[in-house]
This record gives C-alpha cells, structure tokens and sequence, in this order.
C-alpha cells in the first residue's frame, strides 16, 4: 500500500513539473541577446518589442549586443545557453538560414541546437548611396556596373548576410559584377558610404532612415520584402519594380529564439508575449515608422515558417554558389 502510494505521489509531482514551472514563469530578469551592434532594425526590434514584452510578462528584459561573424557569435551563444526561457536571441535570415547551409564548421545548427518561439518582423530593406552619386536608382547603378565590372562598391552587415546573398542573386540576375565590402553591422556599413569608401550600402530601412531625413544619404531602391511600398518611403521603387527581375524577393526577416530543450510551455508563454506585443498600436506604429513589419503567429506557424524560409535560401545559395570567405 505504501508502496503503491509513493508511486502515485511521484507521478503526480512529475505529471505536474512543467506546469509549475511554466506558472512561475518569469521570476527574474530575462537576458536578450542581440547579434548586431547598436542602432541597426534587428536592435530596433529587440528594444521595441521587448519593452512590451517586459510590461507584459512582469519582468526586464536586457539588451545584450554580441555583434560579430555574421550575426553567429550571439547566437551561438544562446545555442549553449540553459535552455530555460531566461536568455534569448534575436536571430535573423543570416544566423538561422544562411550560413549554417554554407559553413559546415559552424558551432551550432538551428535545427539541432536552436528552438523557434516566435516571428519579430520582416525587414524592409533599402539601397542608398551618398547624394554625390551620379546613379539615382538601382536600374542606374547596374546599367553603370554593366559597361564597368568591380568599379560598383556595396557594403553590408557581413559576409553571407542576407543583404550579401542577395545583392550576390541580384548581380546574377543582372549579368553584372559587383565588389563586395562587409562590415559588422548596418551603422558601420553606412559609415563607410559617408565617408566615400563605398558606392553605396544594402542596409534596413530602420538603420538608414535617420541619414535620408537630413540629406546625408539618398534611397536609389526599396529592397524588400515583396513589392508593397514602405509607410516610410511609399515613392521609392523596389528592385523589381525597376528591374522587372520578378524572382528577386529580398526578404529578410528575425526570429525569437532559445536554447533546444526550452519547456514547451515556457516557449508558449514567451509567443504569446510576442503576439501580444506585437498587436498592440504603439508597437506597430514604432516599428513601421523604422520600414519594420509585424511577424504574428503561434509557435507552429514560427517553425515552419523558418523552415521554408532555410529551404529557399539554400535554393538561392545552390544557384549562385555563395561561399562563406
């Protein structure tokens, strides 16, 4: 008898593990990693949503920027992290459907290390060159390119950064080549067109937007995602737009990530935080204003959106043989 109750009392305080964690989920501050410097769209996100999101689940969430190697240095950092819901990562197309495909020494894998708790954004992005450029759109710039090989400069936020891969399918599409000059973040990356060390910079909107109000850069294409036009230059043409290259679709994109093995219900909470946060107006309207679009959808909808997007980067990374330097 006694025997038989123990039992019972040991699988009711297994059954009931979880539950209880997941109820006194967040009791402390959670730690949000961002793999990019300051002032770039993905930090934009972490500091937007995560405000809300620290009203919503009662407790602070801090930044932690741990720029470097393409945005993998902070994310592999959350890979090896406890996976208790307490140390997060902001992880774009490049960490989570880029260069794991093309390096295979990478230290972690998101399939086998990462776990997806929920969509950010979809970053609309945008390339701008300094106002001395003769070129005023991207149709302008590849015609130029086109009579001059490697003469055209770009930068961007790294070697197999989506905006790498695809300015490189671009380049491609256009039968024209390009150099390629990568940087650790998008501010940097738009320093170096102010400084005149670049032609121009693939960057978010969100990062270039104060430098197009005061003058100091001008917008030669719209770069993504889709064809619809930004809140915050509706005039600006995409790339297809301008260079019918239908195929071209530039969508780059976060994810709220967590160590693999994160509780099932802990995921669910934080989601629904995500969700939360990102439904609300002053959220919205905050993250447009920066070219940032809302990424809603339950933990089901995260995954698997992660996973078709893996699937066509590396089909675009097949096509043009993208190598990580």
């Amino acid at each position: 008898m006694i025997k038989r109750l123990f039992c019972l009392l040991t699988c009711v305080v297994i059954g009931t593990a979880s539950p209880v964690a997941a109820q006194s989920y967040p009791d402390k501050p959670i730690r949000f990693i961002v793999p990019f410097t300051p002032g770039g769209s993905t930090d934009a996100t972490a500091r937007i949503v995560g405000e809300a999101m620290s009203e919503i689940l009662g407790q602070p969430l801090v930044i932690e920027n741990r720029p470097g190697a393409a945005a993998t240095l902070g994310i592999d950092i959350v890979s090896k992290s406890k996976p208790d819901g307490y140390t997060l990562g902001v992880s774009g197309v490049g960490a989570t459907a880029i260069i794991p495909i093309i390096d295979p020494k990478l230290t972690y894998h998101p399939s086998r290390d990462l776990d997806v708790i929920a969509g950010l954004n979809s970053v609309y992005g945008v390339v701008v060159a300094a106002p001395s450029l003769k070129q005023n759109s991207i149709k302008e710039v590849l015609e130029f390119a086109r009579a001059n090989p490697e003469k055209v400069t770009y930068s961007t936020a790294g070697v197999a950064g989506p905006a790498h891969l695809n300015f490189e399918y671009l380049q491609q599409l256009a039968g024209v080549k390009m150099l390629h000059v990568p940087f650790s973040g998008d501010v940097p990356a738009i320093t170096a067109v102010l400084t005149g060390d670049v032609s121009m910079a693939v960057v978010a909107t969100a990062s270039a937007t104060p430098f197009i109000v005061d003058g100091k850069l001008k917008a030669l294409a719209a770069n993504g995602p889709g064809t619809e036009r930004m809140k915050l230059l509706p005039d600006l043409l995409s790339v297809p737009e301008q260079t019918g290259f239908k195929d071209y679709d530039p969508h780059t994109w976060s994810v709220l990530v967590s160590a693999r093995g994160t509780p099932p219900d802990v995921i669910k909470i934080l989601n629904k935080a995500v969700n939360e946060a990102l439904a609300r107006p002053d959220v919205r309207e905050k993250l447009e204003k920066l070219g940032l679009r809302p990424l809603p959808g339950d933990v089901q909808w995260a995954q698997e959106f992660v996973q078709k997007q893996i699937a066509e980067k590396k089909r675009i990374i097949d096509q043009i043989g993208l190598k990580r330097e």
